[in-house]
């Protein structure tokens, strides 16, 4: 059966307002980039890019030991991770700017990046950008959307399940609750309870629960109880961040 891709535990502590104002990344020297260390932040950051205007993007996943050749060759060819005053300045000038995003997966040992771009009159038209609106940012199953919200009169942007990802898991549910198999079924409203939380997937996190207990009822009936369906999943609050340069994740190595 496939696995449904979850974060890490939702419970953690929002930053204190006014703290933390300068993100981690910013301003660091290319040779030794900043990298995340935990995907909801890394997510909730790229979101933040595209949030602030971000029309291209580029998008891959490097080694470790890698990355910091990697950013060093975008430095020399953009302005990447500029301080925030020196960004805005940068882009009121009519350049471009670039941020360079990036989480370590500790069990592959890779980290998956994205370079999101404010475009200017001195972009590099022979890189392959692709435009942000036209062409999602995808990741691990998920997807970066506008959707609009119930009760909302304008769209927000927001993660959730890429399609096949979301119908895999549909899939899943029905067949599993079909051939009885129960430890399986308890295992996905587990995940689907630790998927990040944001609104999109808390949307396809209900829709998939509303599936479990249909397909309940429509296969065992009423003589036999749904199993215990958590009433929500966590809201991802504003998250600090959690991460590492460069050189110090490199020590860590084996």
């Amino acid at each position: 059966y496939c696995c449904i891709m979850t974060n890490e535990p939702q419970n953690q502590t929002a930053p204190i307002p006014g703290q933390n104002r300068t993100s981690a990344y910013r301003g660091k020297a290319a040779t030794n980039p900043y990298i995340f260390t935990k995907k909801t932040v890394w997510m909730q950051r790229v979101g933040d890019g595209v949030r602030a205007g971000a029309e291209l993007y580029i998008q891959g996943s490097t080694r470790l030991e890698k990355v910091a050749f990697l950013v060093a060759k975008f430095a020399a060819r953009y302005k990447v991770n500029l301080s925030r005053r020196t960004d805005l300045q940068a882009r009121k000038s009519g350049e471009t700017v670039t941020r360079w995003l990036g989480y370590l997966d500790d069990k592959t040992g890779m980290v998956n990046w994205v370079l999101l771009c404010w475009p200017g009159e001195d972009l590099d038209r022979s890189e392959l950008w692709r435009p942000v609106h036209e062409q999602r940012i995808r990741h691990s199953g998920y997807e970066l959307v506008r959707i609009t919200k119930p009760g909302a009169k304008a769209p927000v942007l927001t993660w959730r399940y890429e399609k096949p990802q979301f119908e895999k898991i549909h899939d899943q549910i029905v067949q599993v609750i079909r051939l009885r198999q129960g430890a399986i079924l308890d295992q996905i409203i587990h995940s689907l309870h630790r998927s990040p939380g944001f609104a999109g997937v808390r949307q396809q996190v209900k829709k998939l629960w509303d599936i479990t207990r249909k397909e309940w009822r429509r296969t065992r009936g009423e003589s036999e109880q749904v199993p215990e369906i958590p009433k929500n999943i966590g809201y991802v609050r504003r998250l600090p961040d959690v991460g590492a340069l460069w050189s110090e994740l490199i020590k860590k190595t084996p």
